[in-house]
């Protein structure tokens, strides 16, 4: 599994920040099913900053009325379809995802993205798609497995020799989900993955909502690396909080812990419903 992209695609299935008109928006209780999203990213080491783009079309409307403004598509079962567009330094990131809520006990969902890199001696492309089918123990507790699959194109020109290549692998995961919030929007979201492969990953996070409104995340990953290489370890925070029940403002940073490699990452994040 390539870890560079699978954080980066990480950090893009989270995209947001938005134009200046939603500061118009009343504070009325609002039911919506749109939802645009915009993302400024800074990687460490890097001189060109990721900014992208997103939209949500929401299958039926998502009620601001209780719950936590920001994980009421999940609270109340609301399937979706996404897409998305990000940018960096040459690299173009399409996504395509969708969320199904067969009834109050499957979950289908759906994600897809896909790269490309032009350089002067050639292109790569890499295409990652997962699946996963989660199940609901109850209102609160969701367990689930899925696939995750990678492939990735070369095609290399030195001017002298050309040649292309490509190579795939698919990877078992299996995930929970366990949530305290209820209509007051107050409580705890707590998420685990683990990604069975020859780079195996573990993660989780933890979100508190103080409010429908506040909420912070703390966030841990660690990667088994194949022999000859360091583990690595990631931590991170984030916090988000809601204008209204439409427009909200995020921030985000992560760092690998014991490595002398330069990967913080920090984000800054916004999403407006309407």
């Amino acid at each position: 599994m390539n870890t560079n992209t699978n954080k980066l695609k990480t950090t893009l299935t989270s995209l947001s920040i938005i134009t200046a008109s939603v500061f118009a928006m009343t504070a009325a209780h609002a039911a919506t099913q749109n939802e645009v999203q915009v993302t400024a990213v800074d990687f460490e080491g890097l001189n060109d900053k990721l900014y992208g783009a997103r939209y949500v079309r929401y299958l039926d409307e998502v009620s601001g009325n209780s719950g936590a403004y920001l994980i009421n598509p999940y609270l109340q079962r609301v399937s979706s379809l996404s897409g998305g567009y990000a940018t960096l330094d040459g690299i173009d990131v399409f996504n395509l995802g969708s969320t199904f809520y067969l009834d109050d006990t499957w979950m289908l969902a759906i994600e897809g993205a896909h790269s490309k890199f032009d350089e002067d001696f050639g292109d790569e492309d890499y295409t990652n798609i997962d699946v996963k089918v989660g199940f609901n123990l109850s209102r609160q507790w969701q367990i689930g497995a899925g696939l995750i699959y990678q492939r990735a194109n070369y095609e290399i020109n030195d001017g002298t020799n050309s040649y292309s290549e490509s190579e795939n692998e698919t990877s078992p995961l299996v995930f929970t989900r366990y949530t305290t919030v209820g209509n007051g929007g107050t409580g705890w979201d707590l998420t685990a993955q683990y990604i069975a492969d020859d780079v195996d990953v573990l993660s989780g996070s933890a979100r508190y909502f103080f409010s429908p409104a506040l909420s912070v995340q703390g966030s841990y990953s660690y990667t088994n690396a194949p022999d000859g290489f360091d583990n690595l370890k990631t931590a991170g925070v984030a916090l988000d909080y809601w204008v209204n029940e439409q427009f909200s403002v995020s921030a985000s940073y992560e760092t690998d812990i014991d490595s002398d490699i330069e990967s913080d990452v920090a984000s800054l994040t916004a999403s407006y419903r309407f």
